[in-house]
Order: C-alpha cells, then sequence, then structure tokens
C-alpha cells in the first residue's frame, strides 16, 4: 500500500512557528506532527511513502530519512512552486501503480482507523473516498452532503457558517483510486477541495464519504497548534 504525505505547506498563519521549520516538523507530544502521521500509515499497511516538499524541505529529509525507522520507503519530491494538493498527487502519478493509495495532509494529527476508510473504499467501488469528521465550526474546512450510501452529492470548500451543507468535514485523508490521475487537471495549483471534487461531482463520478470515529486535529493557527500541544503534553 502506498501513500502521499502532503507536507509542503509553509504555514504562514503561524507566524514565527515556522519560520526555521516546515508546518509538518512543529511538535507535538514531543516528537514533529508527521512523526505521528507516519506511525499511522505503518500501522495501517504503508509501506511505500511519496512527499512533497516546498519550505525548508531539509529539515524533513533529515528528519524523516528514507523512512525505515518506521519500515517504510519515502520518495520525496522538492516543489519550487507549489503544485496543490491535487497538483502534488499528479506529479507523482508514475510512482503510484495500478492499485487505491491513501492521500493524508502531513501537518494534522489524526486519531483514526485508517482501515475503515479503505474497507469502505473498496465496498463502494469508489473513485475517490474522503475521510470526514464532525465539527461545530466548519467555516476554516472543505464541507459535505451525502446520501444515505455516503456518496457525496454537495462540496463547498470553506463556506461560511450558514451556507454549509453540513457538519460533516474533509480531514485531509483520502483514499483514492488509480483512475483518478488522468482527471486531475494540469494546471497550477491545483486542489481537490477548489478543482478536483466539485468538478468530479459535477460529471456524476463516484465520489464517497466516510465518517470516521475519531478525530482530526489542524494546527493552522498558533492557537489551534497549542490546543493540540496541550492535549499531547506527556504522550511520547
Amino acid at each position: 500500500m502506498k501513500a502521499v504525505v502532503l507536507a509542503a505547506g509553509r504555514g504562514t498563519r503561524l507566524g514565527g512557528l515556522t519560520e526555521a521549520l516546515p508546518k509538518p516538523m512543529l511538535p507535538v507530544g514531543g516528537r514533529p506532527v508527521v512523526a505521528w502521521l507516519l506511525d499511522l500509515l505503518a500501522r495501517s499497511g504503508v509501506r511505500e511513502v511519496l512527499m512533497n516538499l516546498h519550505h525548508r524541505p531539509e529539515a524533513l529529509r533529515e528528519y524523516c530519512g528514507d523512512g525505515s525507522q518506521w519500515g517504510l520507503r519515502i520518495t520525496y519530491a522538492y516543489e519550487p512552486t507549489l503544485l496543490g494538493t491535487a497538483g502534488t498527487v499528479r506529479n507523482f502519478a508514475s510512482h503510484l501503480g495500478g492499485a487505491p493509495f491513501f492521500v493524508a495532509y502531513g501537518d494534522n494529527y489524526f486519531d483514526c482507523k485508517l482501515a475503515e476508510l479503505l474497507e469502505f473504499h473498496h465496498e463502494r467501488r469508489a473513485l475517490a473516498t474522503i475521510g470526514l469528521f464532525e465539527k461545530d465550526d466548519v467555516t476554516g474546512s472543505g464541507t459535505v452532503r451525502l446520501d444515505p450510501t455516503g456518496r457525496v452529492i454537495q462540496f463547498i470548500e470553506k463556506p461560511r457558517q450558514s451556507e454549509a451543507p453540513s457538519r460533516l468535514v474533509n480531514g485531509g485523508l483520502y483514499v483514492l483510486s488509480p483512475e483518478i490521475l488522468p482527471m486531475v487537471p494540469a494546471v497550477v495549483p491545483c486542489d481537490f477541495g477548489y478543482d478536483v471534487f466539485p468538478a468530479l461531482l459535477a460529471a456524476g463520478a463516484p465520489v464517497y464519504g466516510r465518517v470516521l470515529p475519531g478525530a482530526v486535529w489542524a494546527i493552522d493557527t498558533p492557537e489551534l497548534f497549542r490546543a493540540l500541544s496541550e492535549r499531547m503534553a506527556g504522550e511520547s
């Protein structure tokens, strides 16, 4: 099993916290956020990780190395210009082979089981399956509306609270079938939330969402980073 880890974000809203470090290297529970994600991927049967880099790339290369400390093999791609979440996946197309693969945002902390997402993807014969979590404030996230089978029938990126179709948010965790790769437009940047998922829905493609037990924590602002750091205090 392979996974694309999106690790190129600079985290401009974090101010000085990311001046010398890329966002996925910020420490929580005594370890960088990306270390917890690599643990989760390895426990879930992933053996190969494809990781994009941009801001302070040497920090991630030096810390993660070849991935062997997790039982993984990591391949890096430096992006002088950010390609966007979907553009990065398109850039790795030649490495992804013919089986479904995970995509995970490298600056999120996930407390969930990936097996449930992968099993649901196979059951629905989906092109894309989005890991979903419930949130009270959805304004900074992609939000979806599902039909009774779990098929996504509406996707809105970062809506106003009054315009949100539900409290279900995109957790930055996907299972994608390789057939999606030719459907990613060759524009830069190209993002799943703005460019790919809405277009797939308009075309009637089988995009599903699976509400996952557990939670996801973003570290997009100093306040969110501090809240996760406090929650993870004592973890190792």
